[in-house]
């Protein structure tokens, strides 16, 4: 039955297994791989690997097909959703032998791809005339070849042409307060898919931090849910997910929106495409606006200088899982005074030049980048807690980049990852770019930096 390997041995595996999709299976490609459910062999660059049998959710069912009927079925079922390709990783390659009927059908209505003695074997799933709705037979899997009756000319199936390729998922999830400031982002937002991404299957969650949190309300496919504004939009997001639970494996991508998305400078968000969105899939990538300071700051004990606007990006459901909570800093307490003149404490674990870049951006001055926030104001004794929630809200979006480099998810500009795209290829895509790199060679609004770690022996980055 199943081949055993050494753990040296399976890790082996697992990269000829990839090795083989990279040069047989085109990018971008959603395929199925046959296992028990091990994850790492999902994480494919550049494609959507599902598991093989795998449930509603996207999650591994948990058990094999009963027999070659139902293993057929579902994977008539989830070539209608999409799948293109079959991988059985010599692990699981017993599958061709216990489900005869299944191995017959994948060599007489399918076209095998790859047949690597140790590695694997790759299909590639066609529309047949044997997969649609069909009549079955008693499954060859529980009765024996030569049993009396038994007409082996007989299909197993009888299929008409399946379903049309399922197009990209994308969840967005929208944060605001209220819709006093921002009454028309979710039609904005609408307008920039139905434009620039007109084939993603979108669905949408709004959390609304001005409502009780356990408002749920559904209206025309879209999910209101009542938040809280303990950390902005952070708290928001957080609120989302534990909604979305198990359901966040169905989508390709997770789009995180806040009603302010679009203010101050918004020229990037028409560079995003549904040819860029298929680039991003099976990557663990971080895409949207990559914003700098002129200096680094220190926050903790990191040390960093540029992030991702929170406002407008994607990201892949993996790495949403693997960061868990988007709220980075939940007790502010040493980080504020209470003292409107010196807001921040002596001790709070920030740099100085980080409080002065918050202040100042927040009181209406500009940080020496040309630029002022759209809803400044003076700190006082009765603007001092709103100063607190939107200097708290800073450093979140701050350290949420820091701790997605942390996972291996670097943070990708999407105006110059656009403009790359236009000339190379995803797989030939250099994708941990520096962002210094990154923010010099976008085709408009560059911005060239240098690194200070290079300044003393004048080498530019």
């Amino acid at each position: 039955m199943t081949t055993r390997l050494s753990s040296d041995g399976y890790r082996a595996l697992i990269e000829r297994v990839r090795d083989c999709i990279a040069h047989h299976v085109p990018h971008g490609s959603v395929v199925l791989i046959a296992s028990r459910g091990d994850d790492a062999l999902l994480r494919i660059e550049g494609y959507r690997a599902w598991h093989f049998p795998r449930n509603d959710s996207g999650l591994y069912a948990g058990h094999h097909p009963a027999n070659s009927v139902e293993a057929i079925a579902h994977l008539r079922h989830l070539y209608s959703r999409g799948a293109q390709y079959l991988v059985f990783p010599w692990t699981s390659h017993w599958w061709l032998t216990h489900y005869r009927e299944l191995a017959k059908h994948l060599s007489t209505a399918h076209h095998l791809m790859v047949s690597d003695d140790g590695a694997c074997v790759i299909y590639e799933l066609r529309e047949s005339s044997a997969f649609d709705a069909f009549h079955v037979r008693q499954d060859a899997d529980e009765q024996p070849h030569d049993a009396a009756g038994a007409d082996d000319t007989a299909p197993l199936l009888n299929l008409a042409v399946p379903a049309a390729r399922a197009p990209m998922r994308v969840l967005t999830i929208l944060a605001r307060f209220g819709t006093d400031q921002y009454p028309h982002a979710e039609q904005e937002i609408q307008e920039i898919f139905t434009r620039q991404m007109p084939a993603i299957d979108r669905d949408v969650i709004i959390v609304d931090n001005a409502l009780p949190r356990d408002v749920v309300e559904t209206r025309q496919g879209v999910v209101l849910l009542g938040g809280d504004n303990r950390a902005r939009e952070f708290s928001a997001f957080d609120r989302a997910l534990d909604f979305v639970g198990s359901d966040i494996w169905s989508y390709d991508l997770v789009h995180f929106a806040t009603s302010a998305f679009n203010t101050l400078y918004v020229a990037y968000l028409e560079r995003f495409d549904g040819r860029l969105l298929e680039a991003l899939v099976g990557r663990a990538v971080c895409v949207g606006h990559v914003d700098c300071y002129n200096e680094p700051i220190e926050v903790r004990t990191y040390r960093s200088q540029h992030w991702m606007r929170s406002c407008f990006f994607f990201l892949p459901p993996a790495e949403v899982r693997a960061l868990g909570s988007f709220v980075s800093i939940a007790d502010a307490r040493p980080f504020f005074s209470g003292n409107p003149d010196e807001p921040f404490r002596v001790d709070a674990p920030m740099s100085l030049r980080y409080r002065e870049y918050i202040r100042e951006w927040l009181t209406g001055s500009d940080i020496g980048q040309g630029v002022e926030w759209h809803s400044s104001f003076a700190v006082t004794h009765n603007t001092l807690t709103a100063f607190e929630d939107k200097a708290r809200a800073i450093l979140n979006e701050q350290l949420l980049g820091i701790r997605l480099r942390a996972l291996g998810c670097p943070l990708v500009d999407v105006t110059w990852l656009s403009a790359m795209l236009r000339h190379t290829s995803p797989l030939d895509l250099s994708w941990t770019t520096p962002w210094r790199e990154q923010l010099a060679h976008r085709d408009r609004d560059a911005l060239s930096l240098q690194d200070p770690r290079l300044e003393r022996v004048g080498i530019a980055v």
